[in-house]
């Protein structure tokens, strides 16, 4: 076992920063060697891959679709046709289909720089935050694990989610720096690029007084409000479609979607379809047989117990309660996307002690790897229940043990 003869050791024995203010600049001057690395061996990937290595497994070739859709007359994204994402991502990917002349290979590796120089800026983030909260010989191996991660083209090429993981890094970290004002203005940039990143703010949340999370979410909903309302204003039938449609296709990829007897990935339908409002809402899934509001009301109480329980004055619980939550929020959804580890993994390496955040790192990459490409790119949806059990028993483990973290008591002295 990797525990202590005691048990898990408390986290502020675990991450406790007893390195001196210089020694830290030096830590964040030693993040320069692996971000180095990483863009020299994403650079070296890029010369040397044939160019369908790139987009082959990945959804480049889907959001050049849907950009080359809005060209070909089918209007702006939100407003001419609905679309699954929040806007940030469709707009950027229509902005760089128009600055390439709507060629396929131009687009495909002007996305893949920009998410280069955005997964570089999620490695310095999180060399920041380590330096914040760990020592300079863990932070700094703790960064060159998170290189290794990013170095891995199914979490750092084949999608968008650097873009949202970059806004909720930098969120945690303006949120523990007490820079509400930018805290919330990423959270609210993050929200319009994925959902995800605000869960960010619970850190300000329990962490920090309640002024300073009111300012930070104030802003956050501040910002999406008026970009969300202006889309609303302009095609209400088209943006709340948008809005809607990744809740209204049914479950997928998690346990529920097998106890729903949906095996399938979440996909939906042909570009055709999305100059239609209605179709935004037809699934061909399978209904729930667990009710939602069940399912909802246990993810939240248990979320509001481990809120009451956290002790705020404690800055080194910060990323374990914020992984616990993620895990709850895994759980408790209904749908899953494998590219959804590069939003849990910085967390549970922030989150804990180095020997189990690499074992859990490895066997959740290793899994997600499993479920895609390895098996359903081969069409085998007969196996697909057991990356799903595997994930969702590491999963619940993960947030079990990163709840103990966040919950136990400091040792005596």
């Amino acid at each position: 076992s990797c525990f202590h003869d005691t048990g898990i050791p408390a986290m502020s024995d675990a991450i406790q920063d007893t390195t001196p203010r210089t020694e830290q600049n030096e830590d964040s001057q030693d993040a320069r060697l692996p971000l180095l690395s990483l863009v020299f061996l994403r650079f070296i990937m890029l010369v040397v891959l044939p160019f369908e290595a790139l987009v082959s497994y990945g959804d480049y070739r889907h959001f050049f679709n849907v950009a080359r859709f809005s060209t070909a007359g089918g209007g702006l994204p939100f407003i001419g046709h609905w679309v699954e994402f929040p806007p940030l991502f469709p707009f950027l990917s229509l902005a760089i289909e128009r600055l390439t002349g709507g060629q396929f290979h131009s687009y495909a590796y002007l996305l893949a720089l920009l998410m280069l120089i955005t997964d570089a800026g999620n490695l310095w983030i999180f060399s920041k935050l380590t330096g914040r909260l760990a020592g300079q010989k863990r932070a700094e191996r703790m960064t060159w694990l998170y290189a290794v991660f990013l170095a891995i083209p199914a979490f750092g090429w084949w999608t968008f989610d650097p873009i949202a993981v970059f806004f909720m890094l930098l969120s945690i970290w303006l949120v523990l720096e007490r820079r509400e004002l930018l805290a919330g203005l990423m959270a609210g940039l993050g929200f319009l690029t994925k959902i995800f990143p605000l869960i960010a703010l619970g850190v300000a949340w329990r962490f920090r007084s309640r002024r300073s999370a009111i300012l930070a979410t104030t802003i956050a909903m501040v910002i999406s409000v008026a970009v969300m309302g202006t889309l609303l204003a302009a095609n209400p039938a088209m943006a709340s479609a948008s809005l809607r449609s990744q809740f209204s296709k049914g479950s997928w990829q998690t346990v529920w979607a097998l106890i729903d007897g949906n095996i399938r990935t979440g996909t939906l339908g042909p570009l055709e379809e999305r100059l239609d409002p209605g179709y935004a809402l037809q699934t061909s899934a399978n209904p729930a047989k667990v009710p939602l509001w069940i399912t909802t009301l246990g993810a939240g109480l248990v979320m509001i117990w481990l809120f009451i329980k956290t002790n705020s004055r404690d800055e080194t619980r910060a990323l374990p309660f914020l992984t616990t939550l993620w895990c709850i929020l895994l759980l408790w959804s209904r749908g899953w996307s494998p590219q959804w580890m590069a939003y849990l993994i910085p967390l549970l390496l922030l989150s804990l002690p180095l020997p189990r955040s690499l074992i859990y790192g490895v066997s959740l990459v290793t899994v997600a790897l499993l479920e895609w490409p390895i098996l359903l790119s081969r069409g085998r949806f007969d196996l697909m229940w057991l990356p799903i059990v595997l994930r969702t028993l590491l999963i619940a483990m993960l947030g079990f043990e990163c709840g103990r973290i966040t919950l136990q008591r400091k040792p005596q002295t």
